[in-house]
């Protein structure tokens, strides 16, 4: 599974510092997730991102 955080933001022209003030996510979990270092995504930090950036959990994650 690959994590496309990093074209949503490139595409909705959000820096990851911006997301994380707006969600309350920390920047290094954000950095993680864009450069595919970690091996799960709880629920309510993709509620969180899916929410701020209005897409959904397929805009995101990717086989």
């Amino acid at each position: 599974m690959k994590i496309m955080l990093n074209q949503i933001l490139d595409q909705k022209g959000i820096s990851q510092n911006q997301l994380s003030k707006d969600t309350g996510i920390s920047i290094n979990t954000l950095r993680n997730l864009n450069h595919n270092r970690t091996s799960r995504i709880s629920f309510d930090t993709l509620e969180k991102i899916c929410n701020c950036l209005d897409c959904g959990v397929g805009d995101i994650l990717s086989l």
